[in-house]
């Protein structure tokens, strides 16, 4: 058994074992060569240095993967990703998934990095099927899927859960508008604040509420989304036309999931079931516009995970963010 870094060569049965690997629980999704190539391979991060294969009789056995940012190459306290560690299951249980692992701890300690994490903060994540769906997908997992085999395996190399992460799912065909959600948005417009499209003819501030919901995520998607040639739609609060609350944008990924990138109420205007009410429009747009499900992941300390299951979405996964110190 020889492990020693990846080489192009390598591809096509790293492929082929990624496929194996996965195949047998059926959580991560079974990639083509072009799509592992274009996810993995060409990743502006991936480096053949913090990539190993083990080897048998020239063939592919063990893959693993580390990433290290290049914008944080210098700077020690930036962490070194794990992105995976495989194994083939003939030859689990002797030590080689541990010696893989430590191939990518001792590259980053040899950068200077002085702990490694499992988070989706990694340039590289995979697609996974949620669980008791029709291949319903999410595009990539947050962290390490707690009671799985990988979870198992970095407890028992030392890994500690450093944070909690739930995923959340919606099939759309079910979704239907809560009746108390039409009724607040009633009183709420009889106040003069009305959810809907937006529109730049008669919608503003855009600059005033990036300023007072002070998310610099959410201001990078809505500005993405509003330089593009042709934006998705956006859904919007507004009062007397100035924006006090945003979703979206709104588009259908192939899949058929609907996309979300988040939601944010002006602080100076909240409460009175805005949240709710924007969250709710959007499943409702969404369905309307053919998306079949919705998902997304968040943290346990996000408030807005009430709003998510006032709608009607279930949580169908955790996920533990994992740390080990180097």
């Amino acid at each position: 058994m020889q492990i020693r870094n990846y080489q192009a060569k390598d591809l096509p049965q790293v492929v082929q074992l990624w496929n194996k690997v996965v195949s047998e629980r059926g959580f991560y999704k079974p990639l083509s060569l072009e799509e592992f190539n274009r996810k993995v391979i060409q990743n502006d991060h991936f480096v053949e240095e913090g990539t190993f294969v083990a080897e048998l009789d020239d063939a592919i056995v063990g893959f693993a993967n580390g990433i290290i940012k290049k914008q944080e190459r210098d700077n020690p306290e930036t962490p070194g990703y794990i992105t995976c560690v495989l194994v083939d299951k003939k030859h689990r249980t002797q030590g080689l998934g541990k010696r893989l692992l430590e191939c990518i701890e001792e590259w980053f300690r040899f950068l200077g990095k002085k702990h490694s994490r499992l988070v989706f903060l990694n340039a590289i994540n995979f697609e996974w099927y949620i669980p008791n769906t029709d291949h319903h997908d999410h595009p990539g997992a947050p962290a390490v899927p707690y009671n799985s085999p990988e979870y198992f395996f970095y407890l028992h190399n030392d890994y500690h859960v450093q944070g909690h992460i739930d995923a959340f799912h919606l099939p759309l065909s079910e979704y239907v508008l809560p009746k108390k959600v039409v009724e607040k948005m009633k009183e709420n417009e009889e106040k003069g604040l009305f959810v809907e499209l937006y529109d730049s003819k008669r919608h503003f501030g855009w600059e005033q509420f990036y300023k007072n919901i002070d998310n610099p995520g959410f201001e990078s998607a809505i500005r993405n989304n509003l330089n593009k040639e042709h934006p998705d739609p956006l859904l919007i609060a507004h009062q007397n036309g100035q924006i006090v609350g945003w979703t979206g944008p709104m588009y259908n990924q192939p899949s058929g999931r609907g996309y979300f990138a988040g939601i944010a109420v002006d602080p100076n205007v909240g409460g009175g079931g805005l949240g709710k009410s924007l969250f709710c429009m959007l499943c409702e747009h969404s369905k309307r516009n053919g998306a079949k499900f919705m998902s997304f992941f968040t943290g346990l300390e996000n408030k807005a995970r009430n709003i998510y299951l006032y709608a009607g979405f279930k949580i169908i996964q955790s996920f533990a963010i994992m740390r080990k110190d180097l």
